[in-house]
């Protein structure tokens, strides 16, 4: 199943600048591959840091869980991140970089996702996010 943008914006009730991934290019009911394109247009660059841009951690974070809350928008509750753990940050994530979203559900809890962000084949970032 892949997505653009549109109906990413439409699974997440998100539209731009808050829609932070680009494409979902696969999906099935416990695990997802997405992208991020990180272009120097974006907002966030103007303040995060003057002369050496870097994507914070925290839309990282956010991307991860635009991730699984596509996996989560076939359930019929409202779910919300609740708990974000071992959230580790490896390589700073630039402008022209495209991240990879990686997201696969834990099989002993439906509601927690195991995740990571790679740029190319480099571990950017990963954390395992809890829904309630």
């Amino acid at each position: 199943m892949i997505l653009n943008a549109v109906e990413i914006g439409r699974l997440t009730g998100r539209s731009e600048p808050l829609n932070l991934l680009d494409r979902v290019l696969e999906k099935d009911s416990n695990a997802l591959v997405a992208l991020t394109n990180v272009t120097i247009n974006e907002e966030f660059f103007r303040g995060h840091f003057p002369g050496n841009p870097v994507m914070p951690g925290v839309l990282i974070i956010e991307a991860l869980a635009q991730g699984c809350e596509i996996l989560l928008a076939d359930s019929q509750s409202t779910l919300k991140l609740s708990q974000i753990k071992k959230a580790r940050f490896r390589e700073m994530v630039k402008p022209g970089d495209q991240l990879t979203i990686k997201v696969k559900r834990k099989l002993e809890d439906e509601f927690v996702f195991k995740t990571e962000a790679y740029i190319q084949n480099k571990l950017a970032c990963s954390a395992e996010l809890a829904f309630s």
